[in-house]
C-alpha cells in the first residue's frame, strides 16, 4: 500500500504505485484524508508518503520496493524531495521495517 493519507506528494504516491502495480505487486494508493487539508496561511513540511505491507516482506520483494522507491525519488523536482525518506510500515502500525532514500 502507497500511503498518501498526510497529503504529501500525490504525483510522487502515483509514480510509485505505478512501478509496483508494474512488479506485479498488488497496490492500494490511500489518497490524502480531509485532516490533510490545511490553511495555506499555515506553512508545515510535508511528511510525504509511506510503504505499508501487510506483512514482513522477503527480501527479494524488499529489494524491488527500495529500487522503486529510489527511482521515483530521482524524478522528484527539488533536492529537498529528492533526499527525503520513505518509511516502510508493517501494516498500520508505526513499526517502521525499513526507511528508503537514494542514498544507498
Amino acid at each position: 500500500m502507497v500511503d498518501n493519507t498526510a497529503g504529501g506528494d500525490p504525483a510522487f504516491a502515483a509514480e510509485v504505485a505505478r512501478a509496483l502495480s508494474g512488479r506485479g505487486l498488488s497496490v492500494e494508493v490511500r489518497p490524502p484524508s480531509r485532516q490533510a487539508m490545511f490553511d495555506t496561511g499555515v506553512h508545515l513540511v510535508s511528511t510525504g508518503i509511506a510503504i505499508r505491507v501487510s506483512r514482513v516482506p522477503d527480501r527479494p520483494v524488499l529489494a524491488a520496493i527500495e529500487q522503486d522507491v529510489r527511482v521515483a525519488l530521482l524524478h522528484r523536482p527539488s533536492e529537498r524531495r529528492r533526499t527525503r525518506s520513505v518509511p516502510v510500515h508493517l501494516a498500520d502500525t508505526a513499526r517502521v521495517l525499513e526507511w528508503i532514500d537514494i542514498f544507498d
